[in-house]
């Protein structure tokens, strides 16, 4: 696919172009988008903003770097903008949120949204492009502008802050389980 569209930007056929970038990669960018912005309505005004720019620039596409890798990377600095831009603050909806002390004694279930947004900025983008996009080791340094080396640790250190955030915790015995302090300690086998 990559090797057509580079033939239709050589033609300066723009359109059809765009056509096929929008076909291939719209859903993915979104998905981008909506891992970076958290909300489902600003990735789809940010993912409209990364194709107007997209179909600004194609005439200046050199073809230095694959057309998927030059998306990614204007798609990743648009929302990266868009964060810092706009004063962005998270919020979560009120379904999101638990009542005080409902269900204390049962185990949250956490899901991998609520711990990638937990990582740190860097790992997130890196778990997401390399794990939900699909990108290699090597896409994923060009497409954040980064050292192999330095994707590598980040999806190290991501990888075991999900596998710390994602174990099972031991929960404390409940007060009928403990012996009672008439009871002493249990008693040892000798």
């Amino acid at each position: 696919m990559g090797g057509d569209v580079e033939e239709l930007l050589r033609a300066r056929r723009y359109d059809e172009a765009l056509e096929q970038i929008l076909q291939a990669y719209q859903g993915k960018v979104f998905r981008m988008a909506l891992t970076m912005l958290r909300d489902a309505g600003r990735a789809e005004e940010v993912t409209q903003d990364i194709f107007l720019k997209l179909w600004r620039a194609l005439p200046a596409y050199d073809g230095r770097a694959a057309v998927g890798t030059w998306l990614y990377t204007v798609a990743r600095n648009t929302c990266l903008t868009a964060v810092r831009g706009a004063g962005y603050r998270r919020t979560w909806s009120l379904d999101d949120v638990m009542e005080p002390g409902a269900a204390t004694t049962t185990l949250l279930k956490v899901s991998v949204e609520q711990c990638l947004e937990r990582l740190p900025e860097p790992q997130r983008q890196v778990i997401t492009l390399f794990y939900l996009q699909d990108r290699n080791v090597s896409d994923v340094a060009a497409m954040l502008d980064l050292p192999e080396g330095t994707v590598k640790s980040h999806l190290h250190r991501a990888r075991r802050a999900l596998a710390a955030m994602m174990a099972p915790r031991p929960t404390a015995p409940m007060p009928q389980d403990r012996p009672s302090a008439a009871e002493g300690p249990p008693a040892r086998n000798k």
